[in-house]
């Protein structure tokens, strides 16, 4: 049973777990968009609604930041909370430029 534990672990390096962190905090960034766009959930159709699916999208992103923040911190992670730090403040630029960008391109 170690000799299967100690496999999984070697496997499972700093730089495998920060990519897997950049990967799944895009990923998030990219379904909270279309939670305050109101693509995913119930579409809103009044202002007020809007401003609602934009709140709650807001206080998802800073309760993932903060949680990843903590559990890292548990971890003793440094370069996986430095990854997720980076990839969340860059995720919402990603999101948003790079379709726009390759929209333009495609013109």
């Amino acid at each position: 049973m170690s000799l299967l534990m100690s496999r999984a672990r070697a496997r499972l390096t700093p730089g495998t777990v920060a990519a897997l962190v950049a990967v799944g905090d895009l990923l998030v960034c990219g379904v909270l968009l279309l939670v305050g766009l109101g693509s995913i959930g119930a579409a809103p159709t009044t202002g007020a609604e809007e401003s609602a699916a934009w709140e709650s999208a807001g206080w998802l992103y800073a309760g993932w930041l903060v949680g990843g923040l903590v559990l890292f911190a548990a971890l003793w992670r440094t370069l996986g909370a430095l990854v997720h730090v980076a990839a969340m403040l860059v995720s919402p630029f990603v999101v948003v430029f790079v379709p726009i960008g390759l929209s333009a391109l495609l013109r």
